[in-house]
Formats: structure tokens, sequence, C-alpha cells
């Protein structure tokens, strides 16, 4: 996915958040927007979004010394979202369509997403996706390549979040999962670190895609990682930041995302606001259902 002119002003907005995460001085905050404003100057909008949304972010936080400032946001949502846990197993137990709804559920974990939606109610999210559904859903396509799928690669997104695919995870076994994160801190991407700490080293394999940044950059992403990619049946990818730069890199993509802004929305032909479960081909023509 490229970007567009209105990108641009989210960029800003999501490196002035990185700046107040790190410092409450607004002549420090200022100095950073400064200098993301002086990379920004001419860049090409033919990268994605998340490309360019990961020089700011990295600007932002080489200039103000701090590699990881959403370290402990990480801790405390991967913790709340864990005390959850026992009740969203219980909406899977009772569900008519244990799969599906744990797929629903995954979409919902998709609003804690600390560099584009600061604050959010995680529980009304939860209620909202199980009454509205996907906007977009391609689960009869998943069905239907499970049965014949011997390695399913699925790419994490945000701490937290990673509770929600920990349980979809467990409704997809005994097929194998290799869960894919972020080599080191980016926003609240998830790392091995969080992967550790809500378990989901039990019920997948875990492994880095070789980078430190905003989605997946395939070419520069590990040999490991680039295998995978290849050689899984299905892949399940995790947010907007890995839609907008895997998006038509591959038709066994199935992305669960929520669209947070319009740009994205109008890529997934969805409105703002809305989840979906979907299967684009390589022409990037949404999957038949």
């Amino acid at each position: 996915m490229k970007a567009e002119v209105e990108c641009i002003p989210c960029v800003f907005k999501q490196a002035l958040a990185v700046s107040r995460y790190i410092t409450d001085d607004p002549v420090r905050q200022q100095r950073a927007l400064d200098a993301v404003m002086q990379i920004m100057e001419g860049i090409s909008l033919d990268r994605s979004p998340a490309e360019i949304s990961d020089k700011a972010v990295k600007t932002v936080c080489n200039l103000l010394a701090n590699e990881d400032p959403y370290r402990e946001s990480k801790h405390k949502h991967n913790q709340e979202v864990l005390k959850l846990y026992p009740r969203l197993k219980e909406i899977i137990n009772k569900a008519d369509d244990r799969l599906h709804t744990a797929l629903q559920l995954a979409s919902a974990g998709n609003i804690i997403d600390l560099g584009i939606v600061p604050t959010f109610d995680i529980e009304k999210t939860i209620e909202e996706v199980l009454s509205r559904g996907f906007a977009v859903d391609h689960y009869n396509q998943m069905k239907e390549r499970l049965p014949s799928a011997k390695n399913i690669l699925y790419i994490g997104d945000n701490a937290g979040e990673i509770v929600f695919d920990k349980l979809l995870i467990e409704e997809l076994s005994p097929l194998p999962v290799t869960f894919a994160v972020k080599e080191g801190p980016i926003l609240n991407d998830v790392t091995k670190e969080d992967a550790r700490e809500v378990g989901m080293d039990k019920v997948a394999r875990v492994i880095s895609t070789g980078q430190q940044v905003i989605g997946v950059n395939l070419p520069e992403a590990s040999p490991e990682f680039r295998r995978l990619f290849e050689e899984a049946e299905i892949i399940i990818s995790k947010g907007q930041g890995n839609y907008e730069t895997l998006d038509g890199t591959s038709d066994r993509i199935f992305f669960i995302l929520r669209a947070k802004c319009n740009c994205v929305a109008r890529s997934l032909g969805v409105q703002e606001g809305n989840v979906v479960l979907l299967r684009k081909s390589k022409d990037g023509s949404a999957g038949i259902s």
C-alpha cells in the first residue's frame, strides 16, 4: 500500500505522541518534531505509510535518547489482557463457531495500538466487534485452506493484543503455527520478551522477523522469516502496519485488522473503524468469498 498526502500529518501526530511518551519538555518535543520535518521534506509517497512512520518514530527516539519509550505500557497491557483471558476463553467455549469467534476477538485486540490510538476501551471494543462482526469476512476461504495447511505463519502486531492472538492460535491447534515478532522495540509492537510474558511460546514457535521496523520490510527480513513466508500455506497478518507493508506480496495472506484511518479504510473497501478478515489477490483485488 502506498502512502497518500493525508498520511503526512498523521506521521507528525504519531511523532508528537512518541515524543510526549519520552518527555514533558515542550522544547525537546519541538526539537524532535523539527528533526522529523527535515526528514519529511520531499519524501516519496511511493513508500508505504508504515515505512514513513518508521523513519519519523526512530528519529524521535534517537534524538530523545529512548529506544523503548513504550516498554512499561507494553507490560501493563499484557497483564491487563491476561486478566481477561478466562472470560475471553469462556466466550469462545460458548460460541457456535469457536474459530470464527476467536478470529473476531483477535480483530478486537487490534485496537491496542499506541502509535495511532492512544486511548481505547478494550471491553467496549470486544462487545462491538462480536455484535457487528467483520465488514469483510473471508472466513470461508480460510476454512477451505486449513485442512491442507502444514505450516501457518502468524505475524504479530502489538503487546496486549498478543493475548488475543494466543487465543486464536489455541483454536488453530493442532496445526503448527510460527508466530513472528520484532527483533527489537518499535512503538508497542511485540518482541520475544512480550511473547514469553503471555505464554505465546507455549502454543507456537516464536521467531523474529529479523527487523526492528513498523510492519515488515520483506526483502530485508531475516532468511528464516523469508523462507517461512514462502513456505507457509496460510499467513495471518495482524494490524495496520503489517497490512501497509505486505499488501500485494502474496495471496496466501489473511489480514486481520481494524481500519484506523481513512487511507487504510479506502484500501480495504470499508469504513474507518471497521474490522476485516481479508484475503487479497496479488493484483490487489479482494479474494472471492
